[in-house]
C-alpha cells in the first residue's frame, strides 16, 4: 500500500485541464483532482472548462472516453468557487457535487464561505451543513480548502470544525497556501494542530512570504518541509489524496508545454525522495 498522488490541472498552467489528462502518464502520475468549474466563469487557464455544473451527459461520457484513454483516474474533484453563504451558490455547489459523484470520487476540495458577523456565520454554518447532507447522500466528504474565510488559517479550521462537527465536513490542507494567505506562520505546526480533521492535500511550494506569488516545483521554495509533512500525516493516518499543486511564479517567462510537463515531472520525483511513494505497511 501505498499513498495516493494526485494533481490538480492548475499544475499545467496555461494549457489546462485537457493537456493535464493527456500529458499527466509522462509525469509518471495517473490520478488527477478534476476541477468542476461554475459554468459562464472563466477558469484559471484561460481555457475553456472542461466540466461544469451545467455539463450535459454527452459531454460527461466524453470526458470519461478521454480519461480512459489516458489511463487517468479522477481521484477528487474540485470545486472551489463562490461564498456559499449565498443560496444561489450554495445551489451551484450541490450541483457540482453531483456532476463530481459520476466521477466516484470519494472527496472533494471546496470553498468553506467567509462571514461578516455572527448572525451570517450561523446562516453560513446551516448552508455547509445542508452541503454535507448532500454531500453525505453521494458518499463524499467536502474538504474545505485553505483560503480566507471559515478556512483561512489553522484556528479558524480548528474552530470551524469544532462547531460545524460533521463527518462529511473536513478539510484540504494547502501546504504553500497557509504561508501565503498568513503572516509568522510555520506551516508544519498548523498542519500538525489540525491533521485529524484533513482528508486532502495540496502540495505545493514557496519561499514563504505573504503574498508573494512564488510557487515553484515541488523542493525548490524553501519554506515547506516536506517530509515533515508526511511525517505528520502518516501519524494521523492519511494516506491521500495528496495532490500536486503548482501555479508557478509571478513574472516567469512563459513555459512551454514540455516545461510545464518536466516541472510537473521534477515534483513527482522530488515526492519520491522524500517518501511518499513508498510502499506501507497495512
Amino acid at each position: 500500500m501505498q499513498s495516493l498522488i494526485s494533481c490538480h490541472p492548475g499544475s499545467f498552467g496555461r494549457f489546462g485541464t485537457r493537456a493535464a489528462i493527456e500529458h499527466l502518464p509522462e509525469t509518471g502520475l495517473h490520478h488527477l483532482e478534476l476541477p468542476v468549474c461554475t459554468a459562464g466563469s472563466p477558469t484559471e487557464s484561460g481555457q475553456p472548462p472542461l466540466v461544469t455544473e451545467e455539463s450535459t451527459e454527452a459531454e460527461l461520457r466524453d470526458i470519461e472516453q478521454l480519461l480512459a484513454a489516458h489511463q487517468v483516474t479522477v481521484s477528487s474533484c474540485n470545486l472551489v468557487d463562490g461564498n456559499p453563504l449565498d443560496p444561489a451558490e450554495l445551489l451551484v455547489a450541490r450541483r457540482k457535487l453531483d456532476v463530481a459523484a459520476r466521477f466516484d470520487v470519494p472527496v472533494v476540495v471546496c470553498h468553506a464561505g467567509s462571514a461578516d458577523d455572527a448572525d451570517e456565520r450561523k446562516q453560513l454554518y446551516r448552508h455547509l451543513r445542508e452541503l454535507g447532507e448532500h454531500a453525505g447522500s453521494l458518499g463524499i466528504v467536502c474538504c474545505f480548502d485553505t483560503r480566507p474565510g471559515l478556512c483561512g488559517d489553522d484556528s479558524r479550521m480548528f474552530r470551524t470544525m469544532q462547531e460545524l462537527d460533521h463527518p462529511q465536513l473536513k478539510l484540504n490542507f494547502d501546504t504553500a497556501g497557509i504561508l501565503y494567505h498568513n503572516r509568522l506562520v510555520t506551516g508544519e505546526i498548523a498542519l500538525a494542530k489540525v491533521c485529524h480533521h484533513v482528508r486532502h492535500v495540496h502540495l505545493s511550494d514557496s519561499a514563504g512570504e505573504f503574498q508573494q506569488w512564488y510557487f515553484p516545483a515541488l523542493g525548490l521554495g524553501g519554506a515547506v518541509d516536506f517530509v515533515r509533512v508526511l511525517e505528520l500525516l502518516r501519524v494521523c493516518g492519511f494516506r491521500g489524496p495528496y495532490s500536486i499543486e503548482l501555479h508557478g511564479i509571478e513574472g516567469e517567462p512563459e513555459l512551454s508545454l514540455s516545461q510545464t510537463v518536466q516541472r510537473v515531472t521534477d515534483s513527482v520525483r522530488y515526492l519520491r525522495q522524500c517518501g511518499y511513494f513508498d510502499q506501507l505497511p497495512g
